[in-house]
């Protein structure tokens, strides 16, 4: 616990449940058969830094795409029930189950809990290949063992490729199994014996008790590695366990309380990462609703600047180093032109750096509980988001404070961005929301193009380049006094969402959070005190109320409750920040994952999961809670936002 933190604070934390505890599982019984696709929270999600899959606390694999995070869906299960495909893991007999990560890991171990005090462990994961890092293996293996007595055991694997359209055909090469459609491949084999009828590889076992095997499945024709599965999964937990922050990271000392949250948080967000490119992707999965039944449905299998840059951040503050800096020095090519110029900055890239991101609907597939359209690729690749550049260079200025060596090799590339922020800053543009009407003048935006100047003159003044120092001040100027005069209404009392609207905007939260002005100042308390009042339910905050031109409803925005939490425990109001905390926190999955929006009336998650966003926020969050204790702990010099 950190030092000064009041005792009743410390002895209600105590009582909050830690991610992964087992103890909001619910288990409910289930029969041999798949059980219809329920809450997100019933998943847990494994990867292997080139994609990942979430995994049912049913035994079932219901969403892979291989070998990458945005190829076509192989297993899609979540997305229909019927034309998906899943692999499946699960004893014959009524069970109940729950799941747990191994230790400081991303191995998930899914627990089945049958009668006469039997039980079978299911360990999934995906093999790391450091030195495959090229391609990585895109492999599934599980482990599964009997304890307390026999279980029948059954296994099936039915792929359909090509986001469910391509059902597979077998092969039986002796010992192991290829399915194909077209150019696709999908290799499978288990320790016990699998046939093949009707696209579907399957077959059942007694499993004895004590006896431990396995099944796995793997892109491509052959298997890609030599290892064998329990070798492979020591391997893969020495690598997770070891790549975790150490309790020598400041973190560790401001957020110790929190410790498990954290330590989470900073897994999930590494799986989002590609192990080649370093590129953070925003979440594994497309089309999760933003709320049931409705069209709100979005890919989010790429790599938005915004949310990797934050990722990028996070991970400074985690002591992670060598991400942070692999990432921006991925952006920082994307956006190389000619010698000493830049391209115009992307709103996103798939995790290889592409930009053909045509966004199209698959009318075949149901949806995740009849949400449709279900959608790959995404429009909002080809819009204008004038707050982009203000994140991504806010990330460089913190780099650098950590890293000087890494700003002077690219400093002409990032000096073109904060030339062209000076160039546009007066364009509408389409906003942190991404909004799909008429582009507007989103106070957010100037707010993160101010940003962007503030940095870029700051890391100008490292390299004393007096003229770049010299060129942006005055424009820096210019769009503060915007947003003070535009971006605030005296009538509401707040900053609005736009130039001459009324409507409140959750974004405006983060007006303090990256030190345009104090958390004390008069225009920030009722901001605050606005959002909490039009916006909030409890510690769940909404991004607006006002029509945005899309049908139906959404959820509350976690990321936007997380930066509430912050903003009051900055702000000296620790007993609320750390209330509206300790609900979010139960707000979780039992593994601790957060999706991007939640509803609280119905206590239903929404949206794409995991979601790197809001996972973001749970770390700034705990930082926040942790210096509002120890203020001294956290030096403000490099950790500026």
């Amino acid at each position: 616990m950190n030092a000064g933190a009041p005792a009743a604070l410390a002895a209600a934390a105590a009582r909050a449940r830690r991610p992964g505890d087992g103890s909001r599982s619910a288990p409910r019984p289930r029969g041999p058969r798949a059980p219809p696709v329920g809450s997100l929270y019933d998943f847990g999600v494994i990867g292997d830094l080139h994609t990942a899959a979430l995994i049912s606390r049913f035994g079932s694999v219901d969403w892979a795409c291989l070998p990458r995070f945005a190829s076509p869906s192989v297993f899609a299960r979540i997305l229909d029930r019927h034309r998906g495909g899943a692999f499946a893991v699960a004893p014959v007999e009524r069970s109940e189950s729950e799941q747990n990560y191994l230790p400081s890991s991303n191995v998930l171990l899914t627990r089945f809990f049958l009668p006469h005090d039997r039980q079978l462990d299911l360990i999934d994961f995906m093999p790391l290949a450091p030195e495959r890092r090229a391609e990585g293996l895109g492999m599934i293996d599980r482990i599964f063992e009997a304890q307390g007595g026999p279980i029948r055991v059954r296994i099936s694997v039915d792929p359909r490729f090509d986001y469910g359209l391509a059902p597979a055909e077998w092969v039986d090469q002796g010992g192991a199994h290829v399915a194909h459609a077209g150019a696709d491949r999908l290799w499978a084999r288990a320790g016990v014996p699998l046939a093949a009828r009707d696209g579907v590889l399957s077959g059942e076992v007694d499993l004895p008790a004590g006896q431990r095997t396995f099944a796995e499945v793997a892109w491509g024709g052959l298997r890609p590695t030599a290892e064998t599965p329990e070798a492979l999964l020591q391997s893969t937990t020495r690598h997770w366990q070891s790549w975790v922050h150490p309790a020598t990271t400041p973190i560790h000392r401001i957020a110790g309380l929190w410790h498990a949250w954290v330590e989470r948080s900073e897994l999930v967000l590494k799986l989002l990462s590609h192990e080649l490119t370093g590129a953070f992707v925003a979440a594994p999965t497309t089309s999760l609703p933003e709320w049931p039944g409705g069209p709100r449905n979005w890919d989010y299998r790429y790599v938005w600047v915004r949310d990797a840059a934050f990722t990028a951040q996070a991970f400074l503050l985690l002591g992670h180093l060598e991400e942070a800096e692999r990432f921006l020095s991925w952006i920082v090519d994307r956006i190389a032109g000619e010698p000493q110029r830049s391209t115009p900055l992307r709103v996103m890239y798939d995790a290889h750096g592409g930009t053909d991101l045509a966004e199209r609907e698959l009318d075949h597939l149901d949806g995740y509980l009849r949400s449709r359209p279900v959608r790959v690729g995404n429009g909002a690749a080809g819009q204008f988001q004038l707050d982009i550049y203000g994140e991504f260079l806010d990330a460089a200025r913190l780099l650098a404070t950590r890293a000087p060596k890494f700003v002077a090799p690219s400093w002409g590339r990032l000096a073109g961005l904060a030339d062209e922020v000076a160039r546009r800053w007066r364009e509408p543009d389409h906003g942190i929301w991404e909004d799909r009407g008429p582009p507007r003048q989103y106070v957010h935006s100037k707010l993160m193009a101010w940003v962007a100047l503030d940095r870029s003159v700051d890391l100008a003044k490292r390299l004393e380049d007096e003229a770049a120092v010299a060129r942006w001040s005055p424009v820096r100027e210019e769009v503060r006094a915007w947003v003070l005069e535009h971006g605030f209404d005296e009538r509401a009392g707040s900053f609005v969402q736009a130039e001459g609207e009324s409507a409140v905007d959750a974004a405006n939260l983060r007006i303090p959070l990256v030190g345009f002005l104090p958390y004390d100042d008069p225009r920030v308390r009722r901001t605050v005190a606005r959002v909490e009042r039009e916006l909030a339910v409890g510690p769940f905050v909404y991004r607006y109320h006002h029509p945005d031109g899309l049908e139906g409803p959404e959820g509350s925005f976690l990321p936007a409750a997380f930066w509430l939490v912050e903003c009051l425990a900055r702000s000296g109001r620790r007993r609320r920040a750390f209330a509206n905390w300790r609900r979010l926190l139960l707000a979780a999955s039992p593994l601790g994952l957060y999706p991007e929006e939640y509803d609280p009336a119905a206590r239903r998650p929404l949206g794409n999961y995991p979601q790197a966003f809001t996972h973001i926020g749970v770390l700034r969050a705990a930082v926040a809670l942790g210096a509002a204790d120890a203020p001294s702990v956290l030096a403000p010099s490099w950790f500026r936002s």
